[in-house]
C-alpha cells in the first residue's frame, strides 16, 4: 500500500496529494515493454499476491472499493516491492485527462459505467484482466465497460486449464458471480503451484521461497541479496538481465518482508478514509470556485453514446432480469430483480414458528413487480439524503458505502421509496409482506432457503456462522444469492415492509397485497438481523416495531411495480 501523507488545496484551487517515495515504475509500462512475458509462475504469483493482498485490506479497513484497478496504479520498486495506489478515490483523479486514462479503462468492469453499482467485485475484474495479462501475454480486445464474453474464447496457450476456470469465473459479467476476496483467487490460482522452471546444466538457481508461507525463513533481505550476488556473475546476465533480476528480487522481497503489520497498515488506511472526507469537502469547493467548468461532477452519469443514454439499464421485461433506473440527477437507482409471477404458501406451522406466522395460507403473486436485489446501501440512502437536505443516519462506526444503511425508521424508508419514484418516475414502493416473503423463499418451502437447517455461511445472524455474526452486518452481497439472484434476505438487517402489523394471518390478503389499517400503531418487519438468533431469520419469521423508531439493525430494501408490457427501450 503506497502510504499517503494527506491531501492539500493550494490558493489557486488546485488540488493535489504527497506520498511516499516510488521509482515511478508501473505495471502499466512493464507490459508495454514486454517486461513481464517470461516471468516464472513463482514470480506471478508474488506480484499479483501482493497486490490482492493490498486490495484486501483496503476493503477491509476502509469499505470501499479501490473502484480505480489497471496496472498504471500499481507501482513495482527494486526495493519496497509492490505498491498499489489509489484508495479513498485519489486513483480516479490521478488518472482522469492523463495518458494513463486509456489505460485504466481497458480495465473496467462492465457496471462501472453505473457510479453505485462500483464494487470490490468490479476490483475483481480488474485484477482477472490484469491476471489474465501477466498469464497469457496479452490482453482481449474489447470495448471500454463492455463485457468481455471470455465463456467464447479460447483458453490461451501459456494459461493452464486449471487456472482458466479460475480467470473465467472472475470475468463473468454479473459481479455477484465473481469470487469472494481477492487474496483468496490468487492462491487458487496457482494452487497447485506450478512446476519449478528447469535450470542450465551445473548451475544452482538461488534459493527462493516456494509459497506465500514464509515457513522456515530467515526474514533478513540482506541474506537473500548475498545469496542472488553470489549467484549472478556478468558472464551470466547482460545489464538488462541484472535489472529484471533486481526488480524481481524487490517484488518477491516486497511480499515477503515488506508487508506492514496488521495495525499499522490499518492504521494509515483510516488516516486515508478521513483524509478522503477533507478530499470530497476540497473537491466541492473547487467546483465552487468554477462554476463554468465543462468537467463532469464527481460521481455523475456522463453517457458516453445515445445507448448510454437510456432511462434504464438491463432488462425489465423478463422474468428473473435484472435493471437499474435511471435518477433525474444522474447515475442510477438500486440493482431490481424482475419476480417471476407464481403462487406460494405463506407463513408456517412448525415447532420453530411462532403464532403469527399462522395460518398458512396461499397467496398468489400475479401482477408484475420487481424487488432490489440488495438492502438499500448508506450510498444509495446518503444520495437521498444530501439531495432532500435529510440529516445522514448514523453508521455506528460501521462503514458506509456498501453497508446497508441501518438507523432508518420505517417513515425514513417510505419517503426513501417516494424520492425514489419522484427521480425515476416509476413507482417505487415498500415491498408487501407477501412479496417479501415470496422473494426469500424463492420457489422453496423449507425454513431458509437453503433448507430446515440453519447450516453456517449462508446468512448474517448471532449463530450464523459468518464473520459478521453478532458483531455487526455484512457489506451487500457478502455472501450468497438465492436461487432468485436476491441476497441477504434472510439475516443481515431486519428490514421494513408496507404492511400494518397484524398479529396472525388470518384474513390476510391473497393478492400479494399489503395489509392496510387506520391508525397503525405498527409496522411489520421482516427477515431478522445480525443481531438475531437463527430462529428469527427463517423466511417466515415476522414481528412489529413502531414506526418511528430506529435501529442498528434495522434497514430496507425497495420494491417497484412494473407494467403488464414493458415498452421496448
Amino acid at each position: 500500500m503506497l502510504t499517503s501523507y494527506g491531501y492539500f488545496l493550494d490558493k489557486g484551487g488546485w488540488l493535489f496529494s504527497t506520498h511516499e517515495a516510488v521509482d515511478g515504475l508501473t505495471l502499466a509500462r512493464l507490459f508495454e515493454r514486454g517486461k513481464t512475458a517470461k516471468l516464472a509462475p513463482a514470480k506471478q504469483r508474488a506480484l499479483l499476491g501482493q497486490l490482492a493482498q493490498a486490495l484486501d485490506a483496503g476493503y477491509q479497513a476502509l469499505r470501499q472499493p479501490h473502484g480505480c484497478l489497471s496496472p498504471a496504479q500499481v507501482f513495482i520498486n527494486r526495493q519496497g516491492g509492490v505498491k498499489l495506489f489509489g484508495f479513498a478515490g485519489l486513483a480516479a483523479l490521478q488518472a482522469a485527462g492523463s495518458p494513463d486514462e486509456s489505460v485504466r479503462a481497458r480495465y473496467e468492469a462492465p457496471e462501472a459505467d453505473i457510479p453505485s453499482r462500483t464494487s470490490v467485485q468490479s476490483d475483481l475484474y480488474a485484477l482477472g484482466l490484469i491476471a489474465l495479462q501477466l498469464l497469457s501475454g496479452s490482453l482481449p480486445v474489447r470495448a471500454p465497460g463492455e463485457p468481455l464474453n471470455i465463456e467464447n474464447q479460447a483458453r490461451p496457450s501459456k494459461v493452464t486449464p486449471a487456472q482458466w476456470p479460475l480467470l473465467q469465473q472472475a470475468l463473468v459479467t454479473d459481479p455477484e458471480a465473481r469470487p469472494k476476496g481477492a487474496a483468496r483467487w490468487v492462491q487458487q490460482l496457482f494452487s497447485p503451484p506450478e512446476s519449478a522452471t528447469p535450470t542450465a546444466p551445473n548451475e544452482t538457481a538461488p534459493t527462493l521461497p516456494p509459497n506465500a508461507s514464509g515457513a522456515g525463513i530467515p526474514n533478513n533481505p540482506a541474506h537473500y541479496w548475498q545469496r542472488l550476488k553470489g549467484w549472478i556473475t556478468p558472464s551470466r546476465l547482460s545489464g538488462a538481465a541484472l535489472f529484471i533480476a533486481g526488480l524481481l528480487l524487490g517484488i518477491w522481497l516486497g511480499l515477503r518482508l515488506g508487508q506492514p503489520s496488521v495495525n499499522p497498515l490499518q492504521q494509515q488506511l483510516q488516516r486515508l478514509a478521513e483524509q478522503n472526507a477533507e478530499l470530497a469537502t476540497a473537491l466541492e469547493a473547487l467546483r465552487s470556485a468554477t462554476p463554468n467548468s465543462t468537467a463532469p461532477e464527481a460521481g455523475s452519469l456522463q453517457p458516453a453514446s445515445a445507448e448510454a443514454d437510456k432511462r434504464f439499464r438491463g432488462d425489465r421485461t423478463t422474468p428473473g432480469g435484472f435493471f437499474f433506473d435511471a435518477l433525474e440527477q444522474g447515475d442510477y437507482g438500486p440493482e431490481m430483480v424482475h419476480l417471476p409471477r407464481g403462487t406460494f404458501l405463506m407463513g408456517a406451522e412448525s415447532r420453530q414458528s411462532d403464532d403469527n406466522e399462522r395460518p398458512m395460507h396461499e397467496v398468489s403473486i400475479a401482477h408484475a413487480v420487481a424487488l432490489a436485489r440488495h438492502e438499500v446501501t448508506f450510498e444509495d440512502y446518503d444520495r437521498f439524503a444530501a439531495a432532500t437536505g435529510r440529516a445522514k443516519p448514523d453508521d455506528n462506526g460501521w462503514g458506509r458505502g456498501r453497508q446497508p444503511v441501518i438507523n432508518v425508521s420505517w417513515e425514513d424508508a417510505s419517503r426513501y421509496a417516494q424520492w425514489l419514484a419522484r427521480e425515476t418516475g416509476q413507482p417505487y414502493r415498500l415491498p408487501s409482506e407477501a412479496e417479501w416473503e415470496y422473494a426469500a423463499r424463492a420457489g422453496t418451502q423449507s425454513a431458509y432457503w437453503w433448507g430446515d437447517e440453519l447450516g453456517s455461511g449462508f446468512a448474517v445472524c448471532d449463530e450464523c456462522g459468518s464473520e459478521w455474526d453478532g458483531k455487526q452486518p455484512a457489506p451487500v452481497g457478502s455472501l450468497e444469492a438465492n436461487p432468485w439472484g436476491l441476497f441477504d434476505l434472510n439475516g443481515n438487517v431486519d428490514e421494513w415492509v408496507q404492511d400494518c402489523y397484524v398479529d396472525n394471518h388470518r384474513d390476510a390478503p391473497r393478492n400479494g397485497s399489503a395489509r392496510q389499517q387506520s391508525g397503525c400503531e405498527y409496522r411489520v418487519m421482516r427477515g431478522g438481523s445480525w443481531f438475531d438468533i437463527g430462529r428469527l431469520v427463517r423466511s417466515s419469521s415476522r414481528y412489529r416495531n413502531p414506526p418511528g423508531g430506529l435501529s442498528s439493525s434495522w434497514g430496507f430494501r425497495v420494491a417497484v411495480d412494473l407494467p403488464t408490457e414493458t415498452p421496448a427501450q
